[in-house]
């Protein structure tokens, strides 16, 4: 740590949520000297791991109020984050207010309110208020002050205090400040968006047609335009029935990945997936399923440039989605004067379609988003050896994009694309045939391939036609009572056997 001229040590704020990763930060912390200082279910996390803490209110003098609604709001707290310079807290000791070097700080769990269905009230108490005014705070004053917004940060901040003798360099503080807004962006517009759906007004629009020509069908929006929900059309067709449909399900396989990538849907099944950025994700996706490709929609999660939409200009498809186009690559596309090109918000959209309803007349069923992917951090090897982390990539890989085909669901990939897909069969051993034969139709080396599946195997056949056809590592849920059999059999094979104890239907 620099040298530190109002004559103390470091002081961390931690108030969190989750608590991955705490124990560990909050250990390295105390190892450079620092006090650390913590709201209250944050400081009981801490001193029931015997790790010496101040609670926020012992500091503050003022206890927690409202049912914890009013915590950290407080000139003590503030005004130890926002000081420009140690040296200025010459003025304020007085006053009790000194600095905060480092604060750290998750927010409620707004969405996953949302996604479980929660009521009106429920939600509202899940809008935070004291932690985005503690990261703004923190991140407007990078020069002095390290927020961390994310226990993915943790570790490289870890290796920074080693480095820079308890402390941290002015990109990294930087990096993070950049981080912290882009996160509190989110946050605040899926909560705009909740208010939003809650005082608009429902509103029809009406489509081109609906599954088919014959039928009418019409879109419910929380307001009157498409814009609503984060979606911006820039010329070709109106949106149909089917488009939208298709929208839907390929925004949400695109929000499953942080990473660039591509992917290529037809009747809301993934036919081709890419990692990589612009044309690189798009040629990736392409190899694995050309022909089904032929009218397809085409979705990116970054940017397309000109190079990507000259490819795409080449092809014949119904819509092409990203979060943005360049003035050249928006050009190009809106030549083609049948193209739907869309720019969507991804955030807002995937706040506004979270969960999912079905209508028959007067019969309506709804259930909530199936978000996340909790079970890879609990899963299992039952077969083989356990994979390294090249395979675990390609694993994630196939996993989440498998979660997004009609079961029974089979994906077939390698570390940056899929390769075979088989989807919407009534058996599962039909589907793997399928994925087989797909990688086969298209010349494409599955020798040491990767594999998911939706659901568990029934039947050790599956495992022994993927592993026939050169499969070395298989993600499952498992849950047949045949597990034990099923694994013994990709031993037996050679084959690594994943099970996850967790299934992603998508009937």
């Amino acid at each position: 740590m620099a040298s530190l001229p109002v004559g103390q040590g470091p002081r961390a704020l931690l108030s969190v949520t989750n608590k991955s990763g705490l124990e560990d930060l909050a250990r390295a912390l105390l190892v450079h000297d620092y006090q650390l200082i913590a709201s209250g279910g944050t400081a009981s996390f801490l001193r029931e791991l015997d790790i010496p803490v101040t609670g926020v209110s012992d500091l503050t003098g003022y206890p927690e109020i409202f049912a914890g609604r009013v915590k950290t709001l407080h000139p003590v707290i503030h005004g130890g984050i926002l000081g420009p310079s140690r040296d200025s807290f010459a003025e304020t000791k007085e006053l009790g207010i000194e600095p905060i070097d480092v604060v750290v700080v998750n927010l409620y769990r707004f969405e996953d309110a949302l996604a479980k269905g929660a009521s009106e009230a429920e939600t509202v108490e899940q809008i935070d208020i004291g932690g985005p005014t503690l990261l703004r705070a923190a991140a407007k004053n990078f020069e002095r002050v390290t927020v961390l917004c994310n226990p993915s940060y943790y570790p490289e901040f870890c290796q920074q205090l080693e480095s820079h003798n308890g402390g941290s360099d002015r990109i990294f503080r930087r990096r993070m400040a950049a981080e912290t807004f882009r996160m509190i962006e989110k946050y605040d517009q899926a909560i705009s968006g909740w208010f939003e759906n809650l005082t608009q007004t429902s509103a029809g629009l009406s489509l081109r047609y609906g599954e088919n020509p014959h039928q009418s069908a019409s879109l419910i929006l929380p307001g009157s335009k498409l814009d609503s929900v984060g979606i911006q059309q820039h010329g070709g067709k109106e949106l149909s029935y089917n488009n939208l449909v298709d929208l839907v399900a390929a925004v949400k396989l695109m929000g499953d990945f942080q990473e660039p990538c591509c992917g290529i849907l037809k009747h809301t099944n993934p036919c081709g997936f890419g990692l990589g950025a612009g044309a690189q994700g798009l040629n990736r996706a392409l190899r694995c399923d050309p022909v089904s490709a032929f009218g397809g929609i085409f979705a990116f999660n970054s940017e397309v440039d000109l190079e990507t939409a000259g490819i795409l200009a080449k092809k014949f498809l119904e819509i092409i989605i990203a979060p943005s186009f360049s003035d050249e690559a928006l050009e190009k596309l809106t030549k083609k004067k049948n193209v739907r090109v869309l720019t969507v918000d991804f955030p807002a959209f995937l706040a506004s379609t979270k969960g999912k309803t079905r209508s028959w007349g007067q019969l309506v069923l709804a259930q909530e988003e199936d978000a996340g992917f909790s079970e890879l951090e609990d899963m299992k090897v039952v077969a083989g050896d356990s994979p390294d982390p090249q395979t675990m990539t390609a694993l994630e890989m196939v996993w989440k994009v498998c979660k997004h085909g009609k079961s029974n669901a089979i994906v077939l990939g390698d570390l940056h694309a899929t390769l075979g897909l088989g989807f919407g069969q009534m058996s599962r051993v039909d589907s793997t045939e399928l994925a087989i034969m797909k990688a086969a139709n298209q010349g494409l080396d599955i020798q040491g391939c990767v594999v998911a599946s939706d659901g568990f195997f029934p039947f050790p056949d599956g495992i022994e036609k993927l592993a026939s056809a050169g499969a070395r590592a298989i993600i499952a849920p498992g849950g047949s009572i045949r597990d034990d059999e099923v694994a013994a059999a990709a031993s037996q094979l050679g084959v690594t056997l994943i099970l996850t104890g967790r299934r992603h239907f998508n009937h």
